[in-house]
């Protein structure tokens, strides 16, 4: 599946994953950094396609696993830095 970046974007703080058993579907919930709470329902299987798609996504590109924010922050702060002329 290939979708279109959506218009709204959101900078997620924080995550968790809720299973309903009874209702066989995982609700994955997203506090974003300007304190909105979006919660999203995955039905069925579609999480454990989710999951699959991240371990890809991590043999295909190791990198990612060394980002954070401290490491974003840092970056930012260097390009703030005045430039040697």
């Amino acid at each position: 599946m290939t979708l279109t970046p959506a218009t709204d974007r959101y900078h997620a703080v924080s995550m968790e994953l809720a299973a309903y058993l009874d209702a066989h579907n995982v609700e994955m919930r997203i506090l974003t950094d300007t304190g909105k709470r979006i919660n999203i329902v995955c039905p069925r299987s579609s999480i454990l396609a989710v999951q699959k798609h991240i371990e890809q996504m991590a043999k295909a590109c190791p990198e990612i696993a060394t980002w954070s924010d401290q490491y974003r922050a840092d970056l930012r702060r260097l390009a703030d830095l005045p430039r040697a002329r």
